[in-house]
C-alpha cells in the first residue's frame, strides 16, 4: 500500500513538472530594405515551402481536433449559431462630426460573427472603432492613439477585420493595432515596421488561413508594400514591390484559391521617353501581383493603356478558379496629375495565372454624380456588386452613391442612392444576403435587391 502511494505521488509530481514547463515565444523582426536583397530572395522560396508544410500540418491537426484559434474563438465570419435577421437601415456613423478638421472618417465596415457590425475610422484626431448590433445600434466605441491627424479633405485609408479569436484588427495610414472582443487594445505598431517615422498607408488587411495577418499599402520609398504580422504582433516579413517610377501602391489583398496571396493596386508606367519625369509618373496601370505566403513573387501583371488606370478591389469568381478585378480609368484633365471630370469603371476577369479573360468598361461616369469605382463584393446568386466614391460633397453638392449589380442569374441594376453622399467606401455581403455599405459618414444596410428603405 505504501509503495503504491509513493508511485502515485511520483507520477503526480512528474505531470505537474511537465505542465509547468514554459514555452519559448520567438518574435521575428526582419530588417527593412528597399527592393529586397539577393540572399533573401533565394531563401524566401525555401521559407515558403516550410510555411506551406507547417500550414498543412496545422490544418491537419485542426481537422483532427476540430480546432479553431489558440484563443478559443470561433472562425471569423461563422454564423452557425446566430439567427439571421433581415434588416434595412441608414445610420449616421458619428452624428454631427462630418468632415471634422484633422480627421476624415473614411470608415470601413464589416459584419461580425454575432450578426452586428464593426466600424473603423477616425474621430477626435484618433483612430476609432465602434461595435453595433444587427440593427446598427451602438454597443461600444473606443479611440486609440495611433497618429491620424490629416486634413479633413484627404481620404485616409481605413480597414478593419474581425479576427478568428473574436477580436479586431484595425489598419490605417499610420499603422496597425489589435484589440480583444471588447475593443481593448492588445498591441499596436506605429509607422512602417523598422521605420516608425514612415507611414505605411495601409489600404487593406486579411487574416490568412495560416493564422497570420497580411497588410498591404504604400507607397513606402516609392514602392508598394506587404507586411506579414503574427497574431501576437511580431513582424514576420516586410516586402517591397514595383518602384520603377513612384507612387506604386496596393489597395486590396485576398487569399488566393490555392492559399497564396493576390494583391491589386496601381503601378506607374510613365509616358514615352520620360517614364518617371515629373507629371508623367502619374500615368498608371491596373496592377495585380500573386505571391507566396512569405511575399515571394510568383507573377505580376499590369492591365491598361496610356491613361490613368487604378486597381481598387478584387474578389474570387464564383464560376471558376479566377478573380474579378475592379478598377478606374480616366483621361488626364487640365493637370496631368489629375483625372478630368469623367471616369470609367473597369471590370477585369482573370484566371489563376493572371491572364485576362475579358474586360468590361462601363459608360462614362461624371465624377460628381457617380464617382469612381471603389469597392466590390459577391452576391449570393453568383453575381457582383460594386460601389463608387464621389468627391467630398463640400466641394460640389452633387455627390451620390452609385451601385451597380450584374451577373448571370442576377437582377442586373444600377442605383443612385443617398443624395449629397461622399460616395461608397466599402461594401460587404451580409449573412441575410443583403449588403452593408459605408460612405464615410453613414452606414447603409440594404437587402439583396439594394433596397434600403
Amino acid at each position: 500500500m505504501r509503495t503504491s502511494l509513493q508511485i502515485i505521488l511520483i507520477i503526480f509530481f512528474s505531470l505537474n513538472l511537465i505542465s509547468c514547463k514554459s514555452e519559448d515565444t520567438e518574435k521575428i523582426n526582419e530588417p527593412v530594405s528597399k527592393g529586397g536583397d539577393a540572399l533573401g530572395d533565394v531563401l524566401d522560396p525555401v521559407g515558403d515551402g516550410l510555411n506551406d508544410a507547417g500550414d498543412g500540418l496545422n490544418d491537419g491537426l485542426n481537422d483532427l481536433t476540430g480546432g479553431g484559434s489558440a484563443g478559443g474563438g470561433s472562425e471569423s465570419g461563422s454564423d452557425e449559431d446566430v439567427p439571421i435577421i433581415h434588416t434595412k437601415f441608414i445610420k449616421e456613423i458619428i452624428p454631427g462630426i462630418a468632415g471634422e478638421y484633422g480627421c476624415y472618417l473614411g470608415a470601413d465596415i464589416k459584419q461580425t460573427d454575432d450578426g452586428g457590425y464593426i466600424v473603423a475610422g477616425c474621430h477626435a484626431k484618433k483612430a476609432w472603432m465602434m461595435k453595433t448590433d444587427v440593427y446598427g445600434k451602438k454597443q461600444w466605441e473606443k479611440t486609440y492613439s495611433l497618429g491620424v491627424n490629416i486634413p479633413h479633405y484627404l481620404l485616409a485609408p481605413w480597414s478593419v477585420i474581425q479576427t478568428s479569436d473574436g477580436g479586431y484588427l484595425l489598419a490605417s495610414h499610420k499603422g496597425v493595432l489589435k484589440t480583444d472582443s471588447s475593443g481593448t487594445m492588445l498591441w499596436k505598431i506605429k509607422g512602417f515596421p523598422g521605420n516608425a517615422g514612415s507611414d505605411p498607408n495601409y489600404e487593406d488587411v486579411i487574416e490568412h488561413s495560416n493564422g497570420n495577418y497580411y497588410l498591404v499599402g504604400g507607397p513606402v520609398s516609392e514602392q508598394a508594400i506587404m507586411v506579414k504580422i503574427s497574431p501576437t504582433g511580431s513582424v514576420l516579413k516586410t516586402k517591397f514591390y514595383g518602384g520603377n517610377c513612384v507612387d506604386d501602391i496596393f489597395r486590396s489583398v485576398i487569399e488566393s484559391n490555392d492559399g497564396k496571396l493576390i494583391m491589386v493596386g496601381e503601378k506607374s508606367h510613365g509616358n514615352g521617353s520620360y517614364p518617371c519625369a515629373f507629371y508623367f509618373r502619374y500615368y498608371k496601370n491596373i496592377w495585380v501581383v500573386k505571391t507566396g505566403k512569405n511575399g515571394v513573387k510568383i507573377w505580376d501583371k499590369d492591365y491598361g493603356g496610356t491613361a490613368l488606370e487604378k486597381g481598387q478591389d478584387i474578389v474570387r469568381t464564383t464560376d471558376s478558379d479566377g478573380y474579378i478585378v475592379l478598377g478606374q480609368k480616366c483621361g488626364h484633365g487640365g493637370r496631368i496629375t489629375d483625372c478630368g471630370s469623367v471616369y470609367k469603371a473597369v471590370i477585369l476577369k482573370i484566371n489563376e495565372e493572371g491572364n485576362q479573360l475579358n474586360e468590361t468598361i462601363l459608360p462614362l461616369q461624371n465624377m460628381f454624380e457617380y464617382g469612381r469605382a471603389q469597392a466590390l463584393a459577391n452576391t449570393h446568386l453568383g453575381g457582383y456588386v460594386f460601389v463608387t466614391a464621389s468627391v467630398p460633397r463640400e466641394r460640389k453638392n452633387e455627390g451620390k452613391l452609385w451601385i451597380k449589380k450584374w451577373g448571370s442569374g442576377e437582377k442586373n441594376m444600377e442605383l443612385k442612392i443617398w443624395p449629397n453622399s461622399d460616395g461608397g467606401r466599402s461594401i460587404m455581403r451580409t449573412n441575410d444576403n443583403g449588403f452593408i455599405i459605408s460612405d464615410g459618414e453613414y452606414m447603409i444596410k440594404t437587402d439583396s435587391n439594394l433596397s434600403y428603405e
